[in-house]
């Protein structure tokens, strides 16, 4: 609720004398404002007169003791806005409790009258009401003596009376004169310091808009983190009024702000609510103005949005560290159809990276920020001794950055059906989204692809597939048949393949080589791949991630083919549940045999349990000419425990 008419009338006296007169003028005298005030909180903040608090009070006698939103109690409205000590001594003698409050900042009505000039009879009221308030200290740590000398123009006389000592002798003419001059200096002062840091958050506020620009026009992706939609703001802006020289032009903003100024403020005062989650992806807290349920997307979020699970992928950073594994989390793509899990992925050398994908993110955008602010704050500088120290170590910190962080090459290794080609297809997506790929292409190959019949052949195919995959992943499945033979000849050209893809990566790294090279992930089974890692030292020192994916649980595989089903359109009976499903497959299946499978026995089961609806309404086309009975898009339990006990082994 707003200020009632009661409200604003305390805020002048006499047309309030004549109000009090009326019969709804008690139950006027009890309403609260928005901020939780009565209407004798505002009349005490006006320094009304003792005729008007006693009005209030006879209207309302409880209003004495009533905190408002803040906790304040009318008294300590009254000695913070240096009412009248008729007032102070009124309200306690109807609350005498009132000068032993605290506010929800732990100040007490004299910590109030110390910190905003009171005159020193309402100070000396208040430490007669509550000696012991002298000694007490708010929530900052301060005492009603710390509070007066923090203000350089608090009284003589009340600095004395907190210090426990008699009053200084009144002051001559002259005397009063010369401190009242002293006065006017401290206030001249605290002017200046103000308009100082005025000008201070003006720059700060220009350089913060500045670069805000600089990333929508750079790497605008960074805004969405920030809940601001570049694409909306980028049109905004394109709508802007431009001088002859091109740059926006002077609009509608605050003191002499540019248009575009003000379009990037109202975009970042709009923005959605941000989500904050830990490791596990839970959400923790939410800042921002919340103006949209959803938030601005982008692509990336796009991308994580369709994978059922990894919250631990996507959540925020999260560092790895040497020989540290990460709990096993299990997935599925609704937009790929196909089935992923990420299990403990150990980082071999003592790395501080960031591979989760919004961990990634946040670090590229980190970096991206850096990177837009430091020109700007070089501009028109030969140098850092013309700044100030902050500024200067800032500048310097900003400048000492390595620079955008640079995806790994890995390796993935897990059963058959675990994901790991599933997950090299959204990394490539993401990636590119995030700028660390400059092209979203994933290219997938085995041994066939990169070796030829004798050494020249293989190098020149190897590159080959290299420049095809430039700029994206190249994803070399079963990589450890790089490592295996032919069966007819005894020379193995599967190691050239290696050494030219070890010399790509080695003049990548020096700057010698393609600075497009693609992200090489290495993926086969974990028995085989070990053997060909521990035998490839030289290959293994290349590919410092290793991600190792494990086989799905029951659970897991219940959770997949509910989530496969729905995407085909079907529904499941209500006695159909994850848990019902998962129990079902760990009573007909065996663990040897599902890891054989993996993601590929949910879509083995949904494709008998297509097969189970057909028979069904079959046979009762049979048995009943009208075969509408039967649900085509219906899953019931006993399709799924039909097609299990046939043909799951």
């Amino acid at each position: 609720m707003s200020d009632t008419t009661l409200h604003e009338l305390c805020k002048g006296f006499g047309a309030l004398l004549s109000r009090s007169k009326q019969p709804n003028f008690s139950e006027e005298a009890s309403r609260l404002n928005e901020r939780g005030n009565l209407p004798l909180h505002a009349a005490c903040s006006f320094q009304a007169n003792q005729e008007v608090i006693e009005a209030l009070l006879r209207a309302y006698p409880g209003g004495a003791s009533q905190p408002n939103s803040a906790g304040n109690l009318p008294i300590h409205q009254a000695a913070m806005w240096q009412a009248p000590v008729e007032t102070v001594e009124l309200l306690l003698s109807r609350y005498p409790e009132g000068a032993t409050v605290r506010n929800q900042y732990g100040s007490l009505p004299l910590h109030m009258a110390a910190s905003n000039q009171a005159s020193p009879e309402v100070v000396r009221l208040l430490i007669d009401s509550y000696p012991d308030a002298l000694h007490l200290q708010n929530d900052d740590g301060m005492t009603p003596l710390d509070l007066a000398l923090a203000d350089e123009s608090a009284s003589e006389t009340v600095v004395a009376m907190l210090e426990g000592r008699p009053p200084p002798p009144e002051m001559s003419q002259r005397q009063k004169a010369e401190k009242l001059g002293e006065r006017a200096i401290a206030l001249e002062r605290k002017l200046t310091s103000l308009r100082e840091a005025s000008a201070r958050q003006a720059q700060d506020l220009s350089d913060a808009v500045a670069a805000v620009r600089r990333l929508a026009d750079r790497f605008p992706h960074a805004l969405y983190a920030a809940g601001v939609d570049p694409n909306e703001l980028e049109i905004a802006l394109s709508n802007s009024i431009t001088d002859e020289t091109g740059l926006p032009g002077r609009g509608s903003g605050k003191k002499g702000q540019t248009e575009a100024e003000a379009i990037i403020l109202d975009a970042v005062k709009r923005r959605s609510a941000i989500v904050v989650r830990d490791s596990r992806g839970e959400r923790m807290a939410e800042t921002g103005v919340a103006v949209s349920a959803a938030g601005p997307r982008d692509r990336v979020e796009d991308l994580l949005s369709s994978i059922v699970g990894l919250d631990h992928i996507k959540s925020q950073e999260l560092f790895l560290s040497s020989n540290r594994p990460l709990s096993a989390v299990s997935a599925y793509s609704s937009s790929d159809n196909f089935p992923i899990a990420l299990f403990s992925p150990t980082v071999s050398h003592a790395l501080s990276c960031v591979h989760q994908v919004r961990g990634l993110r946040r670090t590229t955008e980190i970096c991206d920020l850096r990177e837009s602010l430091l020109p700007h704050a070089l501009q028109g500088r030969r140098g850092l001794s013309s700044i100030g120290s902050n500024q200067a170590l800032v500048l310097s910190a900003l400048s000492d950055d390595p620079g955008r962080p640079r995806a790994s090459h890995m390796v993935f290794v897990g059963n058959p059906g675990s994901g790991k080609s599933a997950v090299a297809r959204l990394l490539a997506k993401a990636y590119h989204e995030l700028g660390i790929l400059r092209k979203p292409k994933f290219l997938e190959v085995e041994r066939m692809d990169l070796v030829a019949r004798d050494k020249h052949a293989t190098i020149a195919k190897t590159q080959e597939v290299l420049e095809e995959a430039r700029g994206g992943i190249l994803f070399i499945d079963e990589a450890n048949m790089l490592g295996a033979g032919s069966k007819r000849s005894k020379l193995d050209y599967g190691v050239d393949a290696i050494n030219e893809i070890i010399a790509s990566i080695d003049a990548n790294a020096q700057g010698t080589g393609d600075s497009n090279l693609p992200l090489i992930i290495l993926a086969g089974f974990p028995v085989e791949m070990h053997r060909f890692l521990h035998s490839q030292n030289d290959l293994r020192k290349r590919f410092p991630l290793t991600f190792e994916f494990p086989d799905y649980s029951c659970i897991e595989l219940a959770k997949i083919f509910v989530d496969l089903a729905h995407a085909k359109g079907f529904d499941l009976e209500d006695a159909l549940t994850v848990d019902v499903i998962g129990k079902l497959l760990e009573d007909e299946t065996t663990a040897v045999w599902r890891s054989e499978r993996n993601g590929r026995v949910s879509e083995m089961l949904l494709a008998g349990a297509k097969q189970e609806v057909r028979r069904r309404m079959r046979e009762a086309s049979f048995i009943d000419e009208d075969a509408g009975e039967v649900d085509p898009q219906l899953i019931i339990h006993a399709d799924l425990l039909n097609i299990s006990q046939a043909d799951f082994k």
